[in-house]
């Protein structure tokens, strides 16, 4: 078997590319990490761990990372990495797929396509030394791939993509190492509340931490610690990802404003600006004339 330094991709990692409609493929290196925050994509993120060590949240589950893993986001789950290590080199490559992309590709093969319904749920899995090399080899063919043009690059794509997903599906079953989700019964709690009352213009940090029975201090920094981001910051992350969804649904600005939970206008605005750098008027119109996946 190769030797995975030997691929010509990992001397010289690519940047972020577009690869199809549907598939992007990317590589990050973060000498200094820094901070993570709160989203959710219109599609899979899957990223193949280099270096480093991570946890990664998602709605109160904290699964920890080790270089070598293969972590999957599904569809709409709000997520956010959490470096451990600030002082080790974060390395990734990451793929942005969407799940329609898959489908199309799963019909000219004799494989169900529930087969791959692990997709749907986050999921932190170990890789033995062999699955590594697989994946590092499939990467640098998806990539170069990628660069060709006309049919037979679109066929040899479409080709090294259902290998990536045949593969993911043989490290499922082969390399049982998966990594448990580290929960906590009260952060759950008010997960739980924020989930099914975020709508609610009401719904403040008061009547949030009164759903257990610990001091706001430290229930706050309890949240803290398994989601990566303050009460309130969910809460605002809910709302805010809700009220994309309603714009891209065709609502008003001003009426999914009110729909998700905010107050008045101009705060909506402000906390939109600051989450996705852009008004949620523009966000409207660029939706609407490009037909973006997501932010």
């Amino acid at each position: 078997m190769n030797n995975p330094q030997e691929f010509p991709f990992y001397n010289k990692p690519i940047p972020k590319i577009h690869v199809e409609e549907g598939l992007n493929l990317l590589y990050f290196s973060d000498e200094k990490p820094g901070n993570f925050f709160l989203h959710s994509h219109d599609f899979i993120e899957v990223m193949f761990v280099l270096d480093g060590k991570i946890s990664i949240s998602a709605e109160g589950a904290r699964y920890p990372v080790d270089k070598g893993s293969v972590v999957i986001v599904p569809k709409g789950l709000l997520h956010c990495t959490i470096v451990e290590e600030q002082s080790l080199k974060y390395e990734r490559f990451v793929l942005h797929i969407d799940p329609k992309y898959i489908e199309s590709i799963i019909g000219n093969y004799k494989i169900e396509s529930n087969r791959f319904d692990f997709l749907n749920e986050p999921c932190v899995r170990e890789c033995s030394q062999e699955s590594r090399w697989r994946l590092r080899g499939i990467l640098d063919r998806i990539f170069y791939a990628g660069e060709r043009t006309g049919e037979v690059g679109r066929a040899l794509l479409q080709c090294h993509t259902m290998e990536l997903m045949i593969t993911f599906l043989d490290i499922m079953n082969r390399d049982k190492r998966s990594r448990l989700a580290m929960k906590n019964p009260e952060v759950g709690q008010i997960i739980e509340h924020i989930n099914k009352n975020f709508t609610d213009p009401a719904l403040a940090m008061g009547n949030i931490t009164s759903q257990v029975y610990l001091s706001p201090g430290y229930i706050s920094r309890l949240f803290k610690e398994y989601t990566g981001t303050t009460i309130y910051n969910f809460l605002m992350q809910k709302r805010l990802e809700h009220a994309k969804e309603l714009i891209k649904d065709g609502w008003m600005v001003t009426h999914a404003c009110m729909e998700c939970g905010f107050t008045d206008y101009t705060s909506f605005l402000k906390a939109f600006k600051k989450a996705y750098k852009m008004t949620p008027k523009d966000y409207q119109k660029e939706y609407t004339t490009k037909n973006i996946p997501g932010i």
